[in-house]
């Protein structure tokens, strides 16, 4: 019964651990270059780009918070409901409605050399308010 007991509570912490070891691998992925992020997005399958899709955009949200694009209230409520949504899905909205914005005042230049995550938070900040353009370029504006 002891050896049981064991084997239970050895596999739940091997699977917590591998489940922790596949979260931090995702989030560092938000690091990378956003072509390269998307890229490799684009062409990873289930489970994989599915993990890349939450990760960025909960880390999205985080440097969001500490750039001041979101309060922590805001944090909180948008890290809840996204758990509740597919992040593929919000992804995909993202990348639909608010790339071609970040695209038209960010720059394509600038986009090729910044964080996938960054991105996020462009995209972020022109999804979240009424006028997309101008938020997005008041946003900058405190950045310059």
């Amino acid at each position: 019964m002891e050896y049981l007991i064991g084997a239970i509570v050895a596999g739940i912490i091997i699977f917590v651990v591998l489940v922790k070891s596949k979260t931090d691998k995702f989030n560092k992925l938000t690091r990378m270059h956003f072509p390269n992020w998307f890229a490799l997005f684009s062409n990873s399958q289930m489970p994989e780009n599915h993990g890349m899709a939450r990760a960025l955009i909960l880390q999205t949200f985080h440097l969001a918070e500490e750039f001041g694009a979101i309060t922590p209230s805001e944090k909180r409520e948008l890290d809840a409901g996204c758990m509740k949504e597919d992040p593929i899905e919000i992804l995909n909205g993202w990348l639909e409605h608010a790339l071609p914005v970040v695209r038209r005042e960010f720059g394509d230049a600038e986009i090729a050399t910044s964080e996938a995550r960054l991105i996020g938070v462009l995209m972020l900040v022109s999804v979240k308010g009424v006028s997309p353009e101008r938020d997005l370029r008041d946003f900058l504006k405190r950045f310059n």
